[in-house]
């Protein structure tokens, strides 16, 4: 009891200062008793999220082993002990991180509803979702590198990611078969392969583009040449699917 009161305080005492106010005047009930105003007090679950937030960023930037406890906590607005108290260890704090991006990763793609019929244009549709999710997530995709880095050491560790099915291979086993059935589709090639070259040709680009774009001697973030990768993936993906 005593130690949850203490982190209580300390909650409350993370606030930054703010410059005195004005009293406000009293308030009074239906009864005409005076009211006491409501004190804000930022929830754990609060304070929570500005950590997770801060130590994606954190990482993100400069991967496990080069992020560091004190700037998570000042990027956070809170200090060092809070993020023991909550997430125990560096370590676990990084393997929390990693599930919070499985997880939004996982609900992104159940988020995925085709709206055609066609299996052709659901494809599409499937691609560029998938597409537009790297190029929207940078620290996901920065994370990964990370992680790969780390050979899955983390991955490995985390009863929550293992036990995550991507929902998209489910999503393109459906097309396919849908597809197959309308002879659009191949029926030599599993959604796994599918999958596996949407993602290849989304994240190499993504996780890259500063590498290549120096090389070639342009910007691969620009919106037209992005839309044009994206028109590639397609006609690759596509062209792999027609039957032979």
């Amino acid at each position: 009891m005593k130690e949850s009161t203490a982190v209580e305080q300390q909650i409350e005492q993370d606030a930054p200062a703010r410059p005195a106010r004005k009293k406000a005047p009293a308030r009074t009930a239906a009864n005409g008793a005076p009211t006491r105003p409501a004190k804000g007090r930022r929830s754990p679950e609060e304070l929570q999220a500005r950590i997770l937030a801060a130590a994606i960023a954190e990482f993100a930037e400069h991967s496990y082993s080069g992020a560091r406890i004190d700037k998570i906590s000042k990027r956070a607005k809170t200090v060092d002990r809070m993020l023991y108290y909550y997430f125990g260890s560096k370590e676990r704090l990084y393997q929390a991180v990693l599930e919070h991006l499985y997880a939004e990763m996982v609900e992104e793609q159940r988020s995925f509803v085709q709206t055609e019929s066609d299996p052709v244009e659901g494809m599409k549709q499937l691609i560029a979702h998938s597409w537009h999710h790297y190029n929207k997530n940078p620290d996901l995709v920065r994370l990964l590198m990370t992680e790969n880095l780390l050979r899955a050491k983390y991955v490995k560790k985390s009863a929550k990611i293992k036990r995550v099915s991507m929902p998209l291979i489910e999503t393109i086993s459906h097309l396919l078969a849908t597809g197959q059935r309308a002879q659009v589709f191949r029926k030599d090639i599993d959604a796994e392969t599918v999958l596996m070259t949407v993602m290849a040709l989304g994240f190499f680009y993504v996780s890259n583009h500063h590498t290549c774009s120096r090389w070639l001697g342009v910007d691969l973030m620009e919106s037209e040449r992005r839309d044009a990768w994206l028109a590639h993936i397609t006609e690759v993906v596509l062209d792999n699917l027609r039957p032979r």
